[in-house]
């Protein structure tokens, strides 16, 4: 029986769903508001959470994308891997290199909005200090803010659902610790420290927030020279996993029976099975590291 076809009008949806807009094809649940998901937040399938950590590395997927790339990206790579070993069962953990490949372009892209987020985060937190000067309303000085033309729309999102928050007479701390929940960023953290400390102690809070955002300019900067510094590491790093797949390809296209002598034996194919392997393995052991180096310098 021929499945080609099958198998290519699946693909050519999977690829329409991924370049598709999430609304086209999606519908919200009727009644489902930001104050619906803090009552409810004790209260999370996995799915959900799965959905909340995409939302929460700031890369603008949904999880259709991430599950049809993966499908994408591991039928790829089962497909040249069983081609290169010659068995369809050993090419069978290449499925897995699908997850792991989303995994990298949504940590790249979720990195990308995430610093757009906290550059206009810190003027965010300077137009909340003048705000604070003329009114001590903490939802008044967040309504500046939302209501700025002169801040980002990624940053404009989340300070429009403090406000809505807020209106709904939800507590000041569970809304910063929401907002820190949402962006997974240092610096929200922070904020919601100095102002959970502040509204506990007193004083001067326009004070406290410029001096709050001239901190996070300077944390900002030494985490900038921090990546400098180990961006010419993880770049080798990628290019020393890229190029060994890139050169196998090569090889096999040039010639398809070039790994005859390592595959005619077992033996042979779990060494080229092991060392793909390896590199994969190894490429992301040491961007691991240097992820958590600049972490804990954060």
């Amino acid at each position: 029986m021929d499945v080609s076809l099958p198998v290519a009008l699946g693909m050519g949806m999977a690829i329409l769903l991924l370049i598709l807009p999430n609304k086209l094809y999606m519908r919200e649940p009727m009644g489902k508001h930001e104050i619906v998901e803090v009552l409810q937040q004790d209260r999370k399938t996995i799915w959900k959470q799965f959905e909340e950590r995409l939302v929460k590395s700031r890369s603008g997927w949904g999880v259709n994308q991430y599950v049809t790339l993966s499908f994408l990206l591991g039928i790829a790579s089962f497909g040249v891997s069983s081609q290169i070993l010659q068995s369809w069962w050993m090419a069978l953990p290449a499925l897995l290199a699908g997850i792991m490949f989303t995994e990298r372009l949504v940590s790249v892209w979720g990195a990308r909005r995430k610093d757009e987020f906290e550059a206009g985060n810190v003027k965010a937190i300077r137009l909340m200090a003048s705000s604070l000067r003329t009114s001590p309303s903490y939802l008044h000085a967040f309504e500046q803010v939302a209501a700025s033309p002169f801040l980002s729309e990624i940053v404009l999102e989340e300070y429009r659902r403090i406000v809505e928050l807020l209106r709904a007479q939800v507590p000041l701390e569970h809304v910063m610790n929401r907002f820190f929940e949402r962006t997974g960023s240092a610096d929200v953290k922070y904020l919601a420290t100095i102002v959970h400390i502040q509204r506990e102690m007193g004083g001067d809070m326009a004070k406290t927030l410029d001096l709050a955002a001239s901190s996070i300019l300077r944390r900002r900067q030494s985490l900038r020279r921090q990546k400098a510094a180990m961006a010419q590491i993880v770049a080798q790093v990628n290019l020393l996993s890229v190029m060994p797949f890139v050169f196998v390809i090569a090889l096999y296209v040039n010639n398809p029976n070039h790994f005859d002598p390592l595959t005619a034996t077992m033996g042979g194919r779990f060494l080229i099975l092991a060392s793909l392997a390896s590199i994969l393995i190894g490429g992301e052991a040491i961007r691991y590291v240097a992820h958590k180096s600049i972490s804990r310098g954060a």
